[in-house]
C-alpha cells in the first residue's frame, strides 16, 4: 500500500490546477495527508502561493517560496526536489486527480484506524502470501472512504451489541410476541392510569407510562392548575363531593413529581388542599371556614399525610437541561416516581449560558427540552407531562389548533406523543353549541383542542369541559369535531375507570366518612 504515487500526482495537478484547493465541498486536504516533511513542505507552499494569487505554480516558484525556510529548502534539496517536481509537473494526470485523492484519502485512513488499535487487514493485505490477499486489495480499490468507515462501524457495533444490548432498540418480526400483546389486551396493559377527563382519557389511553403529553394554552387559562389537578388525581384515592358531602374514591395512589418553575411549593400545597377538599383556594388564604369544611380539612390532612410520599414538590425556577434530566432520574429511581409533571417548558437564562456558544436559536432551546422529556420517559418507563405557552393568534384560531399556535417554535411538539391545546370558547361557539350544553346542565369554559395522537383513534377534535378553577375539579361534557359537529361516541370504547382498585380503599374511605357532617 504505497502513497507515492498518489502524492506525485497530486502535487503535480496542483501545480497545474491550484484551482482544485478551493473546491472544499469535493476536496478537504491538508498537510496531515502527507507523511513526510518533504512532502508537507511542498503542500504548504503550493497552498500558500495559490491563495496569495497564484493560477499555475512552477517549480521555480516553489524553490523561491522555500529559499526563505532554511530547514525546508536543505529538506527540498537532500530530496531532489528540483527533479521531483519536473516529474510530478510532466505526469500528473489533472483530469484523474478524483481517483488520486480518493486513493491517498483511503490509505491515510486505514493509517488513522491501525494507529487507534482497529484491524485494517479486510480491506488491505500487505501480505500477498495470506489466503484471499489478492481479492481484499482489488476490492480495497473499488471501496470509498465512508464505505470504509461504514463496515468499521459495524464491526464496532457487533461488540457494542454485546454489552449495550438494553440501551438498542429490540428488532423482532412481525409474529415475535403477538400473543403476549392480545394477552395484555385483556388486562388492560396498554391502559394508563386516569387523569381528569374523562374524553381526555379516551383520546390518551390513560397517561401511559413511556408517553410525553404536552398541553398549551394562554396565560391565566389555567395550565398549572390542570397540571396540579391532574397529579393529584394520579397521587390520592380520595377527594371530598361537595355534591354529596362525603369522601369518595376518584383517582389511584400513584407517586408524582411536581416540578414548578414559577409557584413556590406553598403555592401547590393551596392547591392541592382544594382539589382534595373541594373548597375554593381563595378561603385558604384567609381561613374563614365554617364548621363542616373545618371537619374537611382535618379529614383531608388524613389523606394528605397517609399518601404524603406520593405527591412530591419541587421548585426550579430557571432549570439548565443536564439538571432536569439528572434530577427527574434521580426521583425516579431512587423514590419509585412513575408520573412526572414539569410546569413548563421555557427559555430560562441558564438554559441560554448551558448552550452559550453554539448560536443555538430559542426554538432548538425548546426542542432540546422537549426532547429530554420524551427521552425521559422512555427511559424510565414514567408518563412526563409539560406544558407551553401559546401566540397570540391561538385565540383568534377558529379551526382545531395546532403547532402553529405554540409560543417559540412549533418544533417543540416533535418529540411528544400527544398535543393539546386550551382555549376560552368564544361566544359564537358557545351560542352554537348551546342546545349540547343544556343537555349537562353546564356552559363549558375551556376548549382542548387535540392535533396529536400517536396511540388512537381520536385527533383533530375538541373536547369542551367545564374547569373550576377554584377547586381544580374538570368535567368533560362532550366532543366535537372542528365544524363544532358534536361526535358520536356510541360506539367507541370507553374505558371504565370507575372501579379501579376500590375495594382496596373502602376501609380508609368508610373511616374518613365517619362522623361527617351531611
Amino acid at each position: 500500500m504505497n502513497a507515492k504515487n498518489d502524492v506525485i500526482q497530486i502535487i503535480g495537478s496542483l501545480m497545474k490546477k491550484p484551482s482544485l484547493l478551493s473546491q472544499t465541498d469535493k476536496y478537504n486536504l491538508s498537510i496531515s495527508d502527507f507523511s513526510t516533511n518533504f512532502e508537507r513542505y511542498i503542500f504548504d507552499c503550493i497552498e500558500g502561493l495559490y491563495y496569495n494569487g497564484a493560477n499555475k505554480i512552477s517549480v521555480v516558484d516553489i524553490e523561491n517560496s522555500l529559499a526563505s525556510n532554511a530547514v525546508a529548502l536543505k529538506i527540498f534539496e537532500q530530496n531532489n526536489g528540483h527533479e521531483y517536481l519536473e516529474d510530478a509537473e510532466e505526469f500528473a494526470e489533472v483530469e484523474n486527480f478524483d481517483y488520486y485523492y480518493g486513493h491517498l484519502k483511503k490509505i491515510n485512513a486505514l493509517k488513522d484506524l491501525k494507529k487507534i488499535g482497529v484491524a485494517t487487514e479486510d480491506f488491505y493485505c500487505p501480505d500477498l502470501t495470506k489466503p484471499n490477499a489478492i481479492e481484499i486489495n482489488k476490492k480495497f480499490e473499488r471501496l470509498t472512504v465512508s464505505e470504509i468507515f461504514d463496515e468499521a462501524k459495524r464491526k464496532i457495533l457487533k461488540v457494542e451489541r454485546k454489552y449495550t444490548s438494553d440501551s438498542i432498540s429490540e428488532t423482532k418480526n412481525a409474529y415475535e410476541g403477538i400473543e403476549d400483546i392480545i394477552n395484555a389486551a385483556y388486562v388492560g396493559a396498554d391502559i394508563g392510569l386516569p387523569i381528569q377527563g374523562k374524553l381526555l382519557n379516551m383520546v390518551m389511553g390513560g397517561a401511559r407510562r413511556s408517553t410525553f403529553a404536552i398541553r398549551s394554552g394562554s396565560s391565566g387559562l389555567g395550565k398549572t392548575r390542570g397540571m396540579v389537578a391532574d397529579a393529584c388525581f394520579l397521587a390520592f384515592p380520595f377527594r371530598f363531593n361537595p355534591s354529596t358531602c362525603l369522601w369518595e374514591q376518584k383517582g389511584s395512589a400513584e407517586k408524582v413529581l411536581f416540578i414548578a418553575t414559577e409557584q413556590t411549593p406553598e403555592e401547590i400545597q393551596k392547591m392541592i388542599l382544594a382539589y382534595l377538599t373541594g373548597i375554593n383556594e381563595s378561603k385558604f388564604r384567609y381561613g374563614q371556614f365554617t364548621e363542616l369544611e373545618e371537619n374537611i380539612i382535618k379529614q383531608a390532612l388524613v389523606v394528605l399525610k397517609t399518601y404524603q410520599d406520593n405527591f412530591l414538590i419541587t421548585k426550579m425556577p430557571s432549570p439548565t437541561n443536564e439538571l432536569l434530566k439528572s434530577f427527574i432520574r434521580e426521583k425516579c429511581i431512587l423514590e419509585g416516581v412513575t408520573h412526572v409533571f414539569f410546569d413548563y417548558i421555557s427559555i430560562s437564562p441558564s438554559l441560554i449560558h448551558e448552550f452559550k456558544g453554539l448560536n443555538l436559536r430559542n426554538d432548538e432551546l425548546l426542542l432540546i427540552l422537549s426532547t429530554t422529556l420524551k427521552d425521559i420517559a422512555s427511559e424510565l418507563d414514567v408518563f412526563v407531562m409539560s406544558a407551553t405557552q401559546v401566540n397570540a393568534s391561538a385565540d383568534q384560531n377558529k379551526d382545531i389548533r395546532n403547532e402553529a399556535s405554540l409560543a417559540g417554535g412549533r418544533s417543540t411538539i416533535n418529540k411528544a406523543d400527544y398535543g393539546f391545546i386550551m382555549a376560552r370558547p368564544t361566544p359564537e361557539e358557545l351560542d352554537v353549541l348551546e342546545p349540547v350544553s343544556a343537555k349537562f346542565g353546564v356552559v363549558p369554559n375551556v376548549v382542548t383542542d387535540v392535533y396529536k395522537v400517536r396511540a388512537g383513534e381520536w385527533t383533530q377534535v375538541r373536547i369542551w369541559s367545564y374547569f373550576d378553577l377554584g377547586i381544580l375539579r374538570k368535567e368533560d361534557l362532550f366532543m366535537t369535531d372542528s365544524r363544532l359537529n358534536v361526535v358520536d361516541l356510541s360506539n367507541s370504547y370507553v374505558f371504565d375507570y370507575e372501579d379501579w382498585e376500590s375495594e382496596e380503599y373502602m376501609k380508609i374511605l368508610d373511616e374518613l366518612n365517619k362522623g361527617m357532617v351531611v
